[in-house]
This record gives C-alpha cells, sequence and structure tokens, in this order.
C-alpha cells in the first residue's frame, strides 16, 4: 500500500493491521499525528532534530499533551540524534517537554550510537512509523503490528538505556 492508501484517519491504532508505505512529508505528518493522537500511554520516538514539519506543531503537541493528561503512568520519550540545531530555537514539542518533565522525557545518544540514522514513532508498543533514513520522508507504517512494534522498542530500549541527559532539555520555565 502506498500514500494513496486509506487516510491515516482511517487507521485505527490496535485495529487496523496493515503495513503500508508513505513517501512524502505531508502523508508522513498526517499518519504521524494519527498515530499519536491515539496513544494512549507511551510515545516513542526517535529523530535527528525533531524534524519540525513533522513535531512542530499545535496538533502534534496537543496530542502528545493530551497522553499526558489521559493516565498517570503515561510517558514520552524523545531520543534526539544531534540536538544542536534545536539548541536556543523554538520547537514546540521542547517547550512542552520542559513544562511537564514528569511525563516528558529528553535523551540523546552515546558515542557509540552517534551514527544511528533512523526515526522511528512508536506508539503503545502497538502501532510504528518506521524511516530507514532519518533524514527522508519515505517511511515504513503500521497501526497494528504488536510484533514490529515490539521489535523496534527493544531496538529504542537499547538507544534508550545508553542514552545521555542533555542539560539544554532540562531548564524549567518559572
Amino acid at each position: 500500500m502506498r500514500d494513496d492508501a486509506a487516510p491515516a484517519a482511517m487507521h485505527m491504532l490496535g485495529v487496523s493491521a496493515a503495513t503500508f508505505e508513505v513517501t512524502t512529508r505531508e502523508a508522513l505528518a498526517e499518519v504521524s499525528l494519527a498515530m499519536a493522537s491515539q496513544t494512549r500511554r507511551r510515545l516513542d520516538i526517535v529523530s535527528r532534530h525533531l524534524d519540525a514539519a513533522l513535531y512542530d506543531n499545535e496538533a502534534f503537541v496537543a496530542a502528545v499533551k493530551q497522553i499526558t493528561l489521559n493516565h498517570h503512568s503515561a510517558r514520552v520519550r524523545l531520543f534526539i540524534l544531534d540536538p544542536r540545531p534545536l539548541l536556543g530555537q523554538g520547537h514546540r514539542l521542547i517547550e512542552l517537554a520542559t513544562r511537564l518533565t514528569s511525563f516528558i522525557e529528553i535523551r540523546t545518544p552515546a558515542p557509540q550510537h552517534k551514527s544511528f540514522n533512523e526515526a522511528l514513532l512508536i506508539a503503545d508498543n502497538l502501532g510504528y512509523v518506521r524511516r530507514q533514513f532519518s533524514d527522508r520522508f519515505e517511511a515504513e507504517v503500521d497501526f497494528a503490528s504488536r510484533r514490529g512494534a515490539t521489535a523496534l522498542t527493544e531496538r529504542f530500549e537499547q538507544l534508550w538505556q545508553r542514552g545521555q541527559l542533555d542539560a539544554n532539555f532540562r531548564r524549567l520555565h518559572l
């Protein structure tokens, strides 16, 4: 299935089991938002620079905020491969993370993972968006693949456990 498949809004997290591909920024943004909007407890993201076209918009930030408000054990983890371009820039998702530090964590790669170049979004360990190359918009998407999401979560956990906290993202706005 390609971009011209059913619109992302028609896919249901944990229900719509069909792997498909997207190839444009618009389609990628649409499926990423749809998946985040349906996430209930856990959202894991690996991104080179937290792609502004995908994650720096009011709709996506509202979806992430809703995850944190819906459940006391909600967790959002952002693994940013190269945070330098984000420093000193206004990014809505980073701003939300600095306000909701109990729910949203940010880490950067350990030296051995600096060359990792994939981008991932994993929702409730049920669905995923996987880009083989973080600087491209081509992605494999599945809204209901526990097996695929679990495999990607294991890869994410390896990065996360070795990852480092970045003091630049721990600012508290008082």
